[in-house]
């Protein structure tokens, strides 16, 4: 019934109804690859199966199937991010959240693996649950400022063996201070110069214009708390500045902290962060209209999450006699 449902799924159906129709009008190609006894179920055994597969097996089967087809290379860029789910109360109907980690490989446009919770400051319980599964050796780890962890930290270098990119903010709000004012101090000071490198990248589209300043600072023997942080070689400052048609520019300033020295390796793991955004998250909300789904139990709502990502990474690895390659949407058709 799970394989009927990602099948399904691969080929745009987008709720249980049109996964059992989908089903039934293709019954005898089913029976090539399934032993359906009983015939195709109907739309409430669906539903019933998906509220009692343990979403915890289900997610470390899907990390099992993804350790099988997906490899990490070296140096290549692996994001991870949580994406909120909604489930709603069957009494009042309201919406209720919960949470995905999930770890991204930017170049393969591939899920490495995810971990299930039920609350955004959960993240930090699920992010070194999702590090134990991941194969990174030499990879680079991105992850936002919710993963700003001593302890994340030293998991990625020690277990991992991999390097690591992560948000600064206010969660560690005495080291974003002192670095944001050693950031400062070395820009304003012209006998500082050697003490940074920089990068720039310029972006025009869809009549906008993106400007970004990458700054990497290798020297932090200055920073009293650097030994508590595993293999912490630099400090990138990003400063991008938009401009939208003829609105005036807004400029935004983040903060990282890296064992990465080199500043175009580092501006690549910034901007290779925000393409699970892109390559993932919108691509599960717009192709498969994962926010549409009024899933009433929690357990339906996980499941649903594993099996889009699979129908998801299943259409990427689709190899059709077709030119130019084809994105998932098109390979639905």
């Amino acid at each position: 019934r799970l394989a009927i449902c990602i099948v399904a799924m691969m080929c745009g159906a987008q709720s249980s109804r049109e996964i059992q129709t989908f089903a039934a009008l293709r019954e005898e190609g089913f029976k090539g690859f399934l032993t359906l006894a009983n015939g195709i179920p109907n739309r409430l055994t669906i539903e019933r199966v998906l509220r009692l597969v343990n979403p915890k097996e289900f997610s470390n089967l899907f990390n099992r199937i993804m350790r099988h087809i997906q490899s990490s290379s070296k140096q290549s860029i692996v994001a991870i991010d949580g994406k909120r789910y909604y489930r709603r109360e069957r009494e009042s109907g309201r919406a209720n959240a919960m949470y995905m980690v999930s770890a991204w490989q930017q170049e393969n446009a591939a899920v490495l693996g995810q971990v299930g919770v039920g609350e955004k400051s959960n993240e930090i319980i699920a992010i070194p649950e999702l590090l134990k599964i991941l194969s990174i050796e030499d990879a680079v780890v991105t992850i936002d400022a919710i993963g700003c962890q001593k302890s994340i930290v030293k998991q990625i270098v020690k277990k991992n063996h991999a390097e690591y990119l992560i948000g600064l903010k206010g969660n560690q709000p005495i080291m974003q201070q002192e670095m944001r004012e050693y950031a400062a101090y070395c820009l304003s000071e012209p006998a500082m110069c050697d003490a940074y490198s920089t990068y720039k990248t310029l972006e025009k589209g869809h009549g906008r214009i993106e400007k970004r300043q990458y700054f990497l600072f290798s020297d932090l023997s200055w920073f009293a708390g650097r030994t508590e942080w595993e293999n912490l070689r630099s400090l990138v400052m990003v400063k991008s500045t938009r401009t939208v048609g003829n609105a005036a520019s807004t400029t935004e300033t983040r903060l990282y902290i890296s064992s990465l020295q080199d500043v175009q390796q580092a501006a690549q793991a910034v901007r290779g962060h925000w393409n699970i955004e892109n390559g993932l998250h919108w691509v599960l909300d717009v192709v498969f209209r994962e926010d549409q789904w009024a899933t009433k139990a929690e357990t339906a709502a996980a499941n649903l999450a594993t099996i889009r990502k699979l129908a998801l990474t299943f259409l990427r690895k689709a190899e059709l006699p077709a030119k130019p390659k084809l994105s998932a949407p098109l390979k639905m058709w």
